[in-house]
Parts: structure tokens; sequence; C-alpha cells
């Protein structure tokens, strides 16, 4: 590609995609920094095909544009990059760059959006965005968020060509659920629906590794507690004193259906686990065979597909694991909007439907 930026190997094999704009190169101490610099509108080029697929129809790769650009800009007004002369990353830390080319539809996608991004509230929005439902989005309690309210524009939304009557709330009832065959805008897809028979109990190390990553991370979402388990340990604490795992159970679920707290019992205490990201790598690392709703499999699992499981100790001492998605279900589900697109709807029709009282607007 003329005039493009090409990443190389020792031996000047290219091994990235070309990048536009400029490429600065720092050396630190761990190795060298690419900070490449480039026209807002045309790094949402490279974003769009990385991050939904270009076979989708155009009015769902315009509602990701105008997603893209979104959380992009609000990241322009933030200094988490600073120290490296950046605003963003390329990675799913932030959204994902030029891991696929620019496409001719993606292209088109931005330039028809062009400056156009979601607000609430009169502000910019974190639009968020995920692969693929199991018939609901939900909110920001996922996260556990100290303001849910902050983000009132994520709302649950219904996928389902008829919605479920009972409380997902409720472990039941979500079972039921979940248990059930996925219709609506999600359910042909094979991440509507999985399930696995998960064994945790050679996992104490891993999952000791994985627990204090994540309470150092953030201790409020990894909490210890005595065997009453109402009694916080003190911070120091480390996990490998409460012994072997003997249990868990879903002790908190959102009327979506996503686990909120998930509570693991060991022999001398017990955890408490929140987020679907940590709820996701906790019970993942007890997988080693995933089973997708078209019978496809998985036997490479880090982590759950998401966080809307059902969670059904066995009397063989395995776990089953039955849940739908993939993502963490909150704003607009990729495979939903294409299917909305094929529908008819147009990207503004899409965006008002996954968030809630918001007005999309352009920014010069």
């Amino acid at each position: 590609t003329a005039g493009a930026v090409f990443v190389c190997d020792a031996s000047g094999k290219q091994i990235s995609n070309g990048y536009s704009g400029t490429m600065e190169v720092r050396k630190t101490q761990e190795g060298y920094t690419l900070v490449n610099q480039l026209p807002f509108e045309t790094y949402l080029c490279a974003v769009v095909p990385s991050e939904m697929p270009s076979s989708y129809g155009i009015e769902a790769q315009k509602a990701q544009a105008v997603c893209a650009r979104s959380y992009a800009y609000i990241q322009l007004l933030r200094a988490d990059l600073a120290e490296f002369g950046a605003h963003i990353n390329d990675s799913t830390s932030y959204q994902v760059y030029n891991k696929v080319a620019p496409t001719e539809s993606s292209v088109t996608a931005v330039q028809e959006t062009a400056g156009q991004v979601i607000t609430w509230q009169g502000s910019p929005v974190e639009a968020y965005y995920f692969s693929t439902s199991m018939g609901y989005t939900d909110t920001a309690a996922v996260w556990n968020v100290e303001d849910e309210n902050a983000s009132g524009y994520l709302k649950p939304v219904c996928l389902n060509e008829t919605p479920y009557e009972g409380d997902l709330s409720d472990e039941a009832a979500f079972l039921s659920y979940i248990t059930q065959k996925a219709d609506g805008y999600d359910g042909s897809v094979k991440f509507s629906r999985w399930f696995a028979a998960a064994d945790y109990r050679e996992k104490t190390a891993e999952l000791a590794k994985i627990l204090s990553e994540r309470r150092a991370a953030s201790a409020k979402n990894i909490q210890y507690f005595g065997t009453d388990g109402t009694t916080p340990l003190a911070d120091g604490t480390d996990i490998g004193a409460l012994g072997q795992l003997t249990g868990m159970a879903v002790t908190e679920r959102s009327a979506s259906g996503s686990i909120l707290t998930l509570e693991l019992i060991y022999e001398q205490g017990r955890v408490q686990v929140k987020t679907e990201y940590n709820i996701r790598k906790v019970l993942g690392c007890g997988v080693s065979r995933l089973v997708y709703a078209d019978g496809g499999e998985n036997t490479d699992v880090v982590m759950l597909p998401s966080a809307f499981c059902a969670v059904t100790p066995q009397e063989d001492g395995t776990v089953l694991l039955q849940g739908g998605g993939y993502g963490h279900g909150l704003g607009m589900s990729q495979f939903g909007a294409n299917e909305m697109a094929k529908e008819g709807s147009d990207y503004v029709e899409i965006l008002n439907y996954f968030f809630q009282d918001v007005i999309i607007t352009k920014f010069e």
C-alpha cells in the first residue's frame, strides 16, 4: 500500500497490515512502543472491520462506526496513556485497531456517519458493544459500579421474539430460561447457548492466582470472608490460607440474568467474586471443553463467553455450566444489530434500540 507503514520481524517480513499516518518508535525498558498518529476518521476505518465483520449489513456497520467513534472520542478526553504519548491502544482493552485492514464497506460506514457520536444528557457516551446476546442485554451493574445511574443510557433490552415472563434474577427461572432454545435476533448464532462440565477440584492453585491478581486490580470485586461468609478477612490475607475449594454458588443475579456475585466456598473461608469479567475468568479456569448451540466445541477455554450462566454442582463433584451470549452484554449486540439491519432497520434505529434516551449528534 503506497504511503503505508508496516511492522516487520527481524528478517524484514511484514507482520502487520499497513498503518496510515506516521509511526513513532519509542525505546522503553520493556522493549519498544509504537505510536501511530493519524486522522481520527482514518483511524475508525481500521477499527470498524476489526471489531465487526465487513460481511455484515452496511447499516449495522454504520451503527458500529458511530459506537466506535463515540467510544474513541471519550478516550480523547482522558489521558490514560499520556505517558506513551497516545490516547488509546489497539487491543480489546480499548478497541481493536488494524487487525483487519480497512474495507470498502467499513470506509463507507465511517464516511456516511462522519463526525456522529452518541450523546446522553448532552454529553458523548462510552457506547459499549459486544458480540452476541443470550436474548437480553444488561446494565452497568455487571461491573459493580458505584453509581449505575451515571450510565443510564445502558438499559436491559430484550432481543427475543417473545419476552420471557419469569424473573431472571431468580436461579430456577434463569435455569429454565437458559436451557430453552434461543429465538429472536441472536437466536441463530452458535454463541446464543453453550454449556460445559467444569471441574475445579485440581484448580486450587490456578484459582488462587486468578483471585490474587484480580484482587490486586480491585479489592472491592474480590472479597475474602471467614467461614460465616460475612466477617471480612484482613487485606493481607493469603488465599492459600483458606484451604481447598469445596463448593460454589451464585448469590446475586441481575434482572437480565447475568451473575453479579459468585461465592466460592473454601474449607477456611469464602470468597465473593464480582464483575462479569472476574466471574468469567474464575469459572472459565475449570472448563476443558465448551459446547456451543450448533454442536461445535472449544477446547481452549481461558474464560467463559459470558456471565449469563447457570452454575449447577453435580453429584460427581463437577459443575455444570449452562449459559448464553458472548461478551459483557452491555450496549449493542453486534450480531443482533446485523439481524436488525437485514430486516430493514437503519443505523439510527439500531442505536436507539440498544441505547436508552440517546441522541445521535454530529461533532464538527
